[in-house]
């Protein structure tokens, strides 16, 4: 089949639907638009209104009833509303609030490499610059100290032997929790093995503080169970000891009273003789 001619509609829409680029572009798209569409949705038909009053049939008719249920069931989870708690801290925790509008990370870059860098691709570094600027009020205060951090590690004068510092490894170093680079898709085959290490790492020591705090729970119920053992044989102790005692002032009781009987009964026998 002919190619298209340059300048034709067609070429201009021909796409390699293969390519790993387009790929994460079209499943970031379709990830994005889902979520927009249960965010209004439930902003509009759910949040803030009783319970009772949810409706129970799809708002929309691309959507069946009882997917609808399944979200509204979702939403009403005890899960689910703290995980939206924790998403809502996690924001407001966000020092480096990305300035892309509604387009994505991936979109974004697309629009860079066609209209600011033509002739030559753009670094990690002017991919955060583009990616974290406000059209209004530029970059935030955070954002200014990190492009600074970031210029000033790639400007570091390169040992001998070694290779100069890479944009990409200044970002790492200024930004070493950020997933920036990775929603860009400019982390680098080491950089994700050290990131899975890591996180390896950090469920390692997750399982092992679980572990550590059932090992301590395990023997908070061991001591209990070993108090609760001890109070009861305490008190088959005190009761045994009772026991005894009651025994012995029985014993004593019957004493007394043979004795009680043998004393009366000679002094009646001799009292009955003498008349």
């Amino acid at each position: 089949m002919p190619s298209p001619l340059r300048g034709s509609p067609e070429s201009q829409f021909t796409i390699n639907a293969d390519a790993d680029p387009v790929i994460a572009a079209f499943s970031d798209l379709l990830k994005n638009g889902q979520r927009q569409m249960r965010y209004r949705l439930k902003k509009k038909y759910f949040n803030g209104i009783p319970a009772n009053e949810v409706r129970t049939t799809s708002p929309l008719s691309s959507m069946t009833d009882n997917e609808w249920k399944q979200l509204v069931d979702m939403w009403s989870t005890p899960k689910h509303k703290e995980k939206c708690i924790k998403n809502k801290d996690s924001r407001e925790l966000v020092q480096y609030h990305q300035m892309t509008g509604s387009r994505s990370y991936v979109a974004q870059c697309y629009v860079m490499k066609q209209t600011k860098f033509k002739d030559v691709p753009p670094t990690a570094i002017d991919i955060f610059k583009d990616t974290h600027c406000s059209s209004k009020s530029g970059f935030n205060e955070n954002a200014k100290d990190a492009i600074a951090q970031m210029e000033a590690y790639v400007a570091q004068p390169t040992e001998e032997g070694k290779d100069p510092k890479t944009p990409v490894e200044a970002v790492a170093h200024v930004l070493p929790k950020s997933t920036f680079l990775r929603n860009v898709g400019m982390q680098s085959t080491e950089m994700k093995k050290n990131a899975k290490a890591a996180a390896m790492n950090d469920r390692v020591c997750e399982l092992e503080s679980e572990l550590h705090a059932e090992k301590m729970g395990s023997a908070g119920m061991q001591l209990q169970i070993a108090d609760l053992q001890k109070q009861l044989e305490d008190q088959k102790e005190a009761a045994r000891k009772n026991e005894e005692e009651t025994e012995k002032l029985r014993q004593q009781g019957s004493e007394i009273q043979s004795f009680l009987r043998s004393l009366f009964g000679s002094k009646f026998a001799s009292s009955d003789a003498q008349q």
